[in-house]
């Protein structure tokens, strides 16, 4: 595991963080239909887990949702922070360890949940619990395809094996499931909880 200090400093190199977010977050949208539905004066909550400098977070946010973004490095909720004022949008930026052993993110609290670039595989049951029933999991991280190319992540602990995340989350409806190994080893889902 790296450290809050290790990765404040990657987010203090400018070349590290990026506003736009994933492709996939734009794919899930025309899925979030599926979510339950709600009186409209409420808006659909959504986590981003490990947001890093917030670009997910803050576009889930433009997209009218109540946005819990959690991260361990100060740094980075600083620049989320950044972006959320210069796209003129609140986000409650939440400093917490994720791999800690108490870690939690609450039970049914969410409608969408959405982890991009992170895998600590004690928080995937964690993150079933934290969504409501129908709500929306939106997952990208590398797999064990990334070791044929020379960018990190290099250890197999931060890599997902093939069809990982389909056997982690075989409860839920998949939507979306998509292994990449050219240019880059990834393995992305979306899925809804029962």
């Amino acid at each position: 595991m790296s450290s809050p200090q290790e990765w404040d400093k990657r987010f203090l190199s400018e070349g590290h963080s990026s506003p736009t977010p994933d492709p996939l977050l734009a794919v899930s949208r025309k899925y979030w239909a599926l979510l339950p539905a709600r009186d409209g004066a409420v808006r659909p909550r959504a986590l981003d887990v490990a947001c890093g400098a917030g670009r997910h977070a803050v576009s889930l946010a433009e997209a009218g949702f109540q946005v819990t973004a959690v991260d361990f490095s100060g740094e980075g909720l600083r620049k989320g922070n950044q972006l959320a004022r210069q796209h003129g949008v609140q986000v409650d930026w939440v400093e917490r360890d994720l791999e800690a052993a108490d870690a939690d993110l609450g039970e049914a609290l969410y409608d969408l949940a959405a982890v991009f670039y992170y895998l600590h595989r004690p928080l995937l049951r964690v993150l079933e619990r934290c969504l409501k029933p129908g709500g929306l999991l939106v997952y990208k991280t590398y797999s064990v395809d990334q070791l044929r190319y020379p960018d990190r992540p290099r250890q197999r602990a931060y890599l997902l094996e093939h069809n990982e995340l389909l056997r982690a989350f075989a409860a839920f409806r998949v939507l979306v499931y998509e292994e990449e190994w050219e240019g880059t080893g990834t393995a992305s889902l979306i899925a809804q909880k029962p």
